[in-house]
């Protein structure tokens, strides 16, 4: 190696030497800088507030009912088919919707209209004078009084003269042969007015067998219960029907009966009648709330206010004098939110802590 090459080669040792020093300190610098830096913007840190008081609510000494809600429709209750009895043509058949009352005629056979009597007892034969008394006659004679014609006499079930006589004055006033008899096909017997529902007969046909469907006149509300349910719809039992928007009618359960079909054999199905049928419309849907067990006078806080304790069981957190003390309660009926509670140390108006 010449001395030029020599020299050469420690210039180039010093340039590396001074190119690794100044990255080094580049490096130093630079993380002198973002240490620097990263000391200067941390941020003080926060002063810890106090938490929030808990959501507390009172116990209430309150009656507590149990209660279901569920589906129901407005209309005229289950229809019933209607059967006519009396040989012949049917000539004239009532529309649907037509409401039917006593004394009217509810269809036509060969011309001749079928009436609606009012009462509890069917024709079963024919009366005429000299049948035995009977409580077939006492109807008659109650739809004659009440049709106008007073010297019918008393509802006594004997068919006399003065009920004859009566007879054929209602007979001529409805445009009836005035024979002075009745027969079982002549009218039918019903317990009250009713509105035509579907017609399933055809002028012309036959006058035997079924001839339409009936409902009641008045507005009725029918709801479907699963069979689980059967103690909240017993007959009688007051209830509250639900409007839209929110208005209750009070009603009371009228009938129940076990649903028909394969997919309605586990219903039960409960006609309610209306305090007030005015009140709610003609048709549509409504809600129902059926009342179950009842409990008066009892201690209950909401249903949030229980907790679970280590070793099982239920208590409640009661607030006192700013301290939060644990009592095991024994919850009993639900319902509306709350739950009963009984144990020591409860008292109406307490605080008790509620989850939030």
């Amino acid at each position: 190696m010449t001395a030029p090459d020599g020299r050469e080669a420690l210039r180039r040792r010093v340039r590396r030497r001074l190119l690794v020093t100044t990255v080094v300190l580049v490096v130093l610098a630079t993380g002198g800088v973002v240490l620097a830096t990263g000391v200067a913007t941390s941020p003080r840190s926060a002063p810890k507030s106090a938490p929030p008081p808990p959501a507390t609510a009172k116990i209430v000494k309150t009656d507590l009912v149990d209660q279901v809600k569920v589906d129901g429709t407005v209309g005229h209750g289950t229809a019933t088919a209607l059967a006519g009895r009396k040989a012949g043509t049917l000539t004239w058949l009532p529309e649907q919707g037509k409401v039917i009352g006593r004394g009217e005629s509810l269809y036509a056979v060969d011309a001749v209209g079928v009436k609606l009597l009012l009462g509890t007892t069917p024709l079963y034969r024919e009366i005429r004078a000299g049948v035995p008394p009977g409580p077939d006659v006492t109807v008659l004679q109650e739809n004659l009084v009440a049709l106008g014609h007073k010297d019918a006499g008393p509802p006594d079930g004997e068919f006399g003269a003065k009920t004859e006589r009566a007879l054929k004055k209602w007979q001529k006033a409805a445009g009836l042969p005035q024979t002075g008899t009745l027969g079982p096909g002549d009218a039918l017997v019903l317990p009250a007015a009713v509105r035509v529902d579907a017609v399933t007969a055809q002028l012309g046909a036959a006058a035997e067998g079924e001839l339409m469907k009936v409902t009641g006149t008045g507005r009725l509300v029918t709801a479907k219960i699963d069979q689980a349910r059967r103690a909240y719809v017993a007959v009688g039992a007051k209830v509250e029907v639900v409007l839209p928007g929110s208005r209750t009618v009070p009603g009371k359960v009228l009938s129940v009966a076990t649903g028909t079909g394969k997919e309605q054999e586990n219903d039960l199905v409960a006609v309610i009648g209306l305090d007030d049928p005015a009140a709610v419309p003609e048709s549509g849907q409504v809600s129902v709330v059926l009342s179950g067990a009842r409990r008066d006078g009892v201690l209950a806080v909401p249903v949030r206010a229980l907790v679970a304790p280590a070793g099982g069981g239920y208590a409640v957190e009661v607030v006192r004098d700013g301290r939060r003390d644990l009592i095991r309660v024994e919850p009993g009926m639900f319902a509306s939110g709350l739950v009963e509670v009984s144990g020591e140390g409860l008292a109406e108006g307490a605080e008790v802590v509620i989850a939030s």
